[in-house]
């Protein structure tokens, strides 16, 4: 029965992870789709994918040097507010990234 429980509790801090996880990684790629065009810069999308992806934030290192060249050409109200708004929800996923990993961590070692 312990077991069980362990194994619930484990599956709720992947879930946790998960959700935290997609929900940063896909406002990270909203905020560079929107900054790169504010900045007038060729292929917005592509750009937020290529940040996106990656494990050592290789994409995230490039899209910042490059946009040094490009200084903000036109950025309306609505789209700093809805940079400022993807923030915060982009700060709601790392609080569930970090919750997954601690229920993680504590049922792995419950079932030690």
């Amino acid at each position: 029965m312990n077991t069980n429980l362990n194994m619930a509790v484990g599956i709720v801090g992947v879930a946790f992870l998960l959700t935290g996880a997609a929900a940063c990684v896909y406002q990270l790629y909203r905020m560079t789709v929107l900054d790169a065009a504010a900045r007038g810069m060729k292929h917005p999308k592509l750009l937020g994918f290529l940040v996106m992806g990656g494990n050592n934030s290789s994409g995230l290192l490039m899209y910042l040097i490059c946009r040094r060249k490009y200084p903000i050409l036109d950025m309306p109200e609505a789209s700093r507010s809805e940079i400022e708004r993807r923030k915060k929800i982009a700060g709601v996923g790392l609080i569930f990234l970090a919750a997954g990993a601690i229920v993680l961590v504590v049922a792995g070692m419950l079932l030690i």
